[in-house]
């Protein structure tokens, strides 16, 4: 057993000197290294060139990135010169020709940081007229941490300026039962100030409240008239228009024209009540009429006048929910005439239905 026991301790400071206290190579500090802007998307609008894009989440080795200082964006402009072959611009040559037009520091984001989308930036850079017909812009961006480490930069990303019309004007809307109408002048040239202004169709937004405008169209609108049917009487919208140098998506807008505040209020009566009929009871007078089809009913008024009176007057202050009413404030041998009116949920009431009348006589069993 000690044989045992000196054999298993022997093993164990074998192994320990075999393996133990022999050095590897020296490994440089890892240096965590921003992840870079993998999405970036550019489109003119007006005068404008859109630039939309999401920070990156983590650094280059996978952990998360949550000390974003700022990030920059890049520019260089190419003359245009259709007798030269147009070159691309090389990734690592960028940074020497480029100019930084903007670094948008960590306290400001919220002010480049679009409502709706979580994460998501723009940045709207103004155009000069030169740049309209002269030169192709070329924009990159890249982040700075706050070790100052920097990112790669972001793909570059080529616009070539387009000279798109000014907006439509004298935007004006009318309301109607089942529309609201709008109705707009064709713009009054192009940004450039040059004629006839270049479109091919118009598109239409809405929006309540501080809510985010929707286009109403899915195709380019043709003329300078649109009907908005999907809509509800009591709220208020808001309108602007947009012309399009490009008949499909991405379309190629023109900035927003005015926007028009409407509010949708009802203000349209429901139909006047037909095939009114007046039955004598013993004691009372029976009423019925024809059921209206407004989907916003809300019930019927009954109005009453004696023989020899001009006016009607009403004769039940509750709103009647059904088609049918009985009289039993009467008089025998008096002639009672009658008409209703149907009213709505915003209150319009509807004109007088046609007139009845019907006499409960003394001796009627």
């Amino acid at each position: 057993m000690k044989r045992f026991f000196c054999l298993l301790i022997i093993l164990i400071l074998v192994f320990f000197c075999i393996f133990c206290g022999k050095k590897g190579p020296i490994l440089a500090p890892l240096i965590k290294i921003p992840g870079k802007i993998e999405a970036v998307n550019a489109i003119q609008k007006g005068d404008k060139i859109i630039l939309t894009w999401k920070n990156p989440p983590t650094y280059s080795d996978g952990s998360p990135m949550s000390e974003i200082e700022n990030v920059e964006i890049w520019l260089l402009k190419e003359d245009e010169d259709s007798s030269k072959k147009e070159m691309p611009v090389k990734l690592e040559e960028f940074e020497e020709i480029a100019e930084l037009i903007l670094s948008i520091k960590n306290e400001k984001f919220p002010e480049y940081q679009k409502a709706k989308f979580h994460g998501e930036f723009n940045y709207y850079y103004c155009l000069a007229p030169e740049e309209f017909v002269s030169k192709r812009l070329i924009f990159s961006l890249r982040i700075k941490d706050r070790r100052k480490k920097k990112s790669a930069f972001s793909e570059l990303i080529y616009v070539k300026p387009k000279i798109l019309s000014l907006p439509p004007i004298n935007i004006r809307a009318s309301i109607f039962e089942d529309r609201i109408e709008i109705r707009w002048d064709s713009p009054e040239g192009n940004i450039d100030q040059s004629l006839p202004p270049e479109l091919e169709g118009y598109s239409i937004y809405r929006k309540e409240g501080e809510g985010i405008p929707i286009r109403l169209n899915t195709k380019l609108i043709k003329e300078e008239k649109y009907e908005d049917k999907q809509f509800l009487f009591g709220r208020n919208y808001f309108y602007f228009i947009r012309t399009s140098l490009t008949d499909s998506s991405p379309y190629l807008e023109s900035n927003d024209s005015e926007t028009i505040e409407v509010l949708a209020e009802d203000i349209f009566p429901p139909s006047q009540p037909n095939g009114l009929l007046a039955v004598a009871g013993e004691n009372f007078i029976a009423l019925s009429w024809d059921a209206n089809q407004e989907e916003d009913l809300a019930g019927y008024r009954v109005w009453r006048k004696e023989e020899g009176e001009d006016e009607y007057k009403l004769l039940d202050l509750r709103i009647i929910k059904g088609s049918t009413y009985n009289d039993v404030i009467i008089g025998k041998n008096k002639r009672y005439y009658y008409a209703v009116t149907a009213q709505d949920k915003s209150g319009n009431e509807s004109q007088k239905s046609g007139s009845v009348s019907e006499v409960v006589k003394e001796n009627q069993q």
